[in-house]
């Protein structure tokens, strides 16, 4: 009897899959063709899916179910693996330190309250008190505070440095100040006498970052800086730039620097969390330029600002986690391109003067008012001249009857601590850190970290990432063609409920009728030169077994 060509290569391939299944022995399905090569192509080299999976337009629910199965499946392997080259990391920086400490019965023989500094360096703590032992503090405080110089029962004494409080040995990195000032943390207390009890009032305690002339410590008004956007100054253990002081609003903005260079006319700058800055445009009038700068999310103008940008005249724009200065324009000498020379912060902080910046502090700007420390919570735009600094007040409720053990928290920062030492007429009080902070960094990037340097050298470690499908990876077989697939193809049913596995049939590249086991089918070349799997069997409770059992295989 006669017997077409077709047909013999059915019953080949056939024969083939009856024979993998016997040797195996163990398989829920018949495979036949370089099914494993096939998955194993499934994602490209970049972790995206290299295949389209096809169901029939007639297909039973469970042949949908089992498709989406594999969808998912392949869907988890859409990462790549390799070695970092960029990126960030969460880095925890953890310090401890003390002040020198001091008997405060020996400090308050004739019951005088008692006022204690200390700072980043000792010098600047010695600086606040003057040649009366009073401290150089004025300001928005109340009567009986920290400030209260002209009474009497008074003893003010430094107990020197708390080595982990920061100190910002530049405050001008840029150079666009010509300086290379300092800038310290600062601490005040005062513990009042009362009713031969300790207590600690609200407007008793101050902490506050100052910026200090290079190589100055003492006090006074020749002696400090005054605050510039662009100025980094630390704020609680962490490095700062200053980006805006806005005397109408009564908001100093503050972040974490993550641009310090040039951007040109066009160009965008990804600051995180789907922020970019762009800078729209520079144009000159007359001998200045003008800047536009645009803050975008998720691609998105958010926020824009013109203005012009001179020797005196900054650009500074601060919106939701984003600041930016710009201190410079300029154009080529073609005058066809504009540049910007910008600081771009992230994690940036509105600090609202007055305001609770975290509970029972509020947050003040620090001037230098007369050689005394001033903190004001309303600044006019003349107060900006004078403003070298940022304070952050006690508001909380009194703190009584302190004794050995006690520790008085202090702007969620350090502390300061009571301790007797088992002694008779003996309460050393002094100022404590035990803290850790974490600081997101990029490759090759540093921060200064509670008087620490820390730089993100590199990340020593394989990584996967999580790549985002950017096409569908379900198709109908109405949407799919044999001769103009772009992609390899996994086929889900057999000839009666999936057209292009019918086509492949008649084809005679697969045998499959209503008797087949379940099958897993590799054809190379089959869909305009890309590779198909046939995932089906002679039924639907068949085809799920095969998709099942291709799971099992991934």
């Amino acid at each position: 009897m006669a017997m077409s060509l077709k047909k013999i290569g059915a019953i080949a391939v056939g024969g083939a899959m009856v024979a993998s299944a016997l040797a195996s022995g163990v398989m829920a399905a018949t495979t036949s063709g370089d099914v494993a090569g096939f998955m194993k192509n499934a994602i490209k080299e970049d972790g995206t899916p290299n295949v389209d999976i096809v169901v029939g337009s007639g297909a039973a629910v469970m042949d949908v179910v089992s498709a989406a199965d594999v969808a998912a499946k392949i869907g988890s392997m859409a990462y790549k693996t390799g070695v970092v080259e960029d990126g960030s990391a969460v880095v925890k920086v953890s310090a401890k330190a003390e002040s020198d400490d001091v008997n405060i019965f020996t400090l308050n023989a004739t019951n005088e309250d008692i006022a204690l500094v200390a700072a980043a360096d000792s010098d600047y703590a010695k600086g606040f008190i003057n040649g009366s032992d009073k401290l150089k503090v004025t300001g928005e405080l109340a009567s009986g505070s920290i400030q209260d110089v002209n009474d009497s029962d008074f003893n003010a004494t430094s107990l020197g440095d708390v080595s982990t409080m920061l100190k910002v040995t530049d405050i001008d990195p840029s150079d666009w100040y010509s300086n290379d000032d300092d800038a310290g943390e600062v601490v005040f207390t005062r513990i009042v006498y009362d009713s031969d009890k300790l207590s600690i009032d609200e407007d008793q305690i101050l902490y506050a970052s100052i910026a200090y002339k290079n190589d100055e410590d003492v006090f006074k008004d020749a002696n400090t800086v005054t605050l510039k956007p662009g100025m980094r100054i630390p704020f609680l253990g962490e490095e700062y730039a200053v980006v805006k002081i806005d005397a109408d609003d009564g908001i100093i903005y503050l972040g974490k620097e993550a641009k310090d260079g040039v951007l040109k006319e066009g160009e965008t700058f990804a600051v995180g969390n789907g922020y970019e800055v762009k800078v729209a445009s520079i144009l000159k009038s007359g001998s200045e330029y003008k800047a536009t700068v645009q803050v975008l999310k998720d691609g998105k103008v958010v926020k824009e600002k013109t203005d012009t940008v001179s020797n005196t005249t900054q650009l500074t724009l601060a919106y939701k986690d984003v600041g930016v200065v710009v201190n410079d324009a300029w154009e080529d000498i073609a005058g066809t391109t504009g540049y910007a020379e910008v600081l771009i912060t992230k994690d940036t902080k509105a600090l609202e003067l007055g305001e609770e910046y975290i509970p029972d502090w509020e947050a003040y700007a620090a001037l230098n008012n007369g050689d005394k420390l001033e903190i004001k919570k309303d600044i006019t735009e003349s107060d900006k001249a004078n403003i070298i600094g940022i304070a952050l007040k006690y508001v909380g409720d009194k703190k009584k009857k302190l004794d050995d053990g006690d520790e008085i928290n202090i702007a969620d920062y350090l502390k300061l601590v009571f301790d007797d030492e088992d002694k008779n007429d003996v309460l050393k009080v002094k100022f404590l850190m035990d803290e850790s902070k974490e600081v997101t960094l990029d490759i090759g990037q540093k921060a200064t970290v509670l008087n620490a340097e820390v730089r993100l050298k590199d990340i020593l470690a394989d990584a996967q990432q999580a790549v985002k499908l950017t096409a569908p990876i379900a198709k109908l077989d109405s949407e799919v063609s044999l001769d103009t697939a772009d992609k390899n193809l996994i086929l889900v049913g057999g000839p009666v409920v999936n057209a292009l596995t019918k086509e492949l049939v008649d084809a005679g590249k697969v045998a499959i009728d209503n008797e087949s086991p379940a099958m897993l089918v590799a054809v190379p070349d089959a869909a305009n030169g890309n590779d198909v799997l046939v995932v089906a069997g002679g039924d639907r409770d068949k085809t799920r077994e095969a998709a099942k059992e291709l799971l099992e295989m991934i």
